[in-house]
């Protein structure tokens, strides 16, 4: 791997994490059910149910925090850009409902800079995935020549 370009993919990384952790942050230091009445009331004119828009108010500060987190120190890290991306699909989901066209654009975003975190991933440095080994896959010869036909 090419220095410059773990550099990059861990700088990446890290700017998301932080940017999560401190909205997390952020949620907690409101506290997390004023964050989730608020967005109850923020939410009461769209079809989504005040129940279920209430448990994700009151799970999104820990997530954020968490997952946050784990990419700053680079920890499960493509368990965790998964995650992010169902998550920023469901704030996404929301904005969209909200009929609130520049949050959708910003979480597009974020969307995108976590698709190319995905698909890059082999260029995870700095980070604590690279401490521990990566499982070794083996193969036998018939499954190559399954997977060849």
């Amino acid at each position: 791997m090419m220095p410059h370009k773990g550099a990059a993919y861990a700088l990446l990384r890290i700017s998301v994490g932080l940017i999560l952790t401190f909205y997390g942050i952020g949620k907690f230091m409101m506290g997390p059910g004023t964050f989730a009445d608020g967005l109850v009331a923020q939410f009461a004119k769209t079809p989504l149910p005040p129940v279920m828009v209430r448990a994700f108010g009151l799970v999104l500060p820990y997530t954020e925090l968490i997952f946050g987190l784990l990419l700053v120190f680079g920890a499960f890290t493509m368990a965790t850009l998964i995650l992010v991306a169902l998550q920023f699909m469901a704030l996404t989901l929301g904005m969209i409902l909200q009929q609130q066209a520049a949050v959708v654009a910003q979480n597009l975003l974020y969307s995108l800079v976590t698709f190319f975190l995905l698909f890059f991933h082999e260029y995870n440095a700095f980070a604590l995935d690279n401490l521990w080994p990566r499982p070794v896959r083996v193969e036998t010869a018939e499954v190559r020549v399954r997977r060849v036909a």
